[in-house]
């Protein structure tokens, strides 16, 4: 595949693994067996290394859930190491599942060199087209969507901050293709790196997108959580409203050399389910 996932950052307890841990950039995503009888989960954690071993209590208290899954975001752009336990809420006391530590992976925005990018990664978005509330003018401002030639255009000009889907009435009720182009005087020696960082996305219909490298379909990636799948509909509209949603995401795939050319070569992010997502920036980045 072009545009292929990275492997996550995994360390699991032997067998049997009751909890189970994934990282990647800036989140860990947890699951474990449901227990019967459970009226929900308590979820704590601690960053490591730390000395000496811990103990589930209220000072490392994440969350409370009712299902046996939980996305741990937020952490930023550098591997970090998290040692998470997970307490079933029972009429008597029960030992915690676990422990299970995990490692994210660093972004590579920060391993990497940059070849073509559209805004900063720093966690706002302000710097690009209508941010922060002109997406009501969206449909007037890109009319054809958004189709950015890196080295020539503005991204307060040229790149939306929103990009919206076919549940966005306020666009038309359709799918948007964001195009990004860059130029490559020569093929790369290794596999270069996609990123596409959000600040924000619908907090329950943030749905997917189709990634196009140079023409062809490579892969479809995903913007809401398991934890967001299972909220119910909100009955205000407000939660529609972009600024309102369901919070920032790191999105990184490798993008395969051999699928690439001198010359221009491009990278679609098609957003064709689901409703919008707010970019941070986007780039192409070189392996040192």
């Amino acid at each position: 595949m072009a545009l292929a996932p990275h492997g996550p950052a995994v360390h699991d307890v032997d067998e049997p693994r009751p909890l189970r841990a994934v990282g990647d950039v800036g989140s860990v995503r947890l699951t474990w067996r449901e227990v019967p009888g459970a009226s929900g989960y308590r979820v704590h954690g601690v960053a490591t290394p730390r000395t000496g071993s811990w103990e589930p209590d209220e000072r490392n208290l994440l969350a409370t859930h009712a299902e046996p899954r939980f996305v741990h975001d937020g952490l930023g752009p550098l591997a970090v190491n998290w040692s998470y336990a997970v307490v079933p809420v029972l009429d008597h006391p029960v030992p915690p599942l676990g422990a299970v530590t995990v490692s994210t992976r660093t972004s590579v925005t920060v391993t990497g060199e940059p070849v073509a990018t559209v805004g900063s990664f720093d966690g706002s978005g302000l710097e690009l087209a209508l941010a922060p509330t002109g997406f009501v003018h969206y449909r007037s401002t890109f009319p054809r969507d958004v189709d950015f030639r890196y080295g020539y255009d503005r991204a307060d000009v040229t790149w939306s901050y929103l990009q919206p889907g076919p549940d966005d009435a306020w666009a038309g009720r359709r799918g948007h293709r964001f195009r990004l182009r860059f130029d490559l005087d020569r093929l790369p020696a290794a596999d270069l790196d996609f990123a596409l960082w959000l600040v924000d996305r619908h907090a329950t219909r943030a749905g997917s997108a189709t990634l196009v490298l140079n023409g062809d379909t490579e892969q479809t990636i995903f913007f809401d959580d398991p934890v967001a799948r299972d909220r119910p509909p909100a009955s205000d509209a407000s939660a529609a409203v972009p600024g309102l949603g369901g919070g920032p995401a790191y999105i990184e795939r490798t993008v395969d050399r051999r699928c690439l050319q001198v010359g221009e070569n491009t990278i679609d992010v098609v957003k064709d389910h689901g409703s919008w997502i707010a970019y941070d920036a986007v780039g192409v980045f070189a392996r040192r």
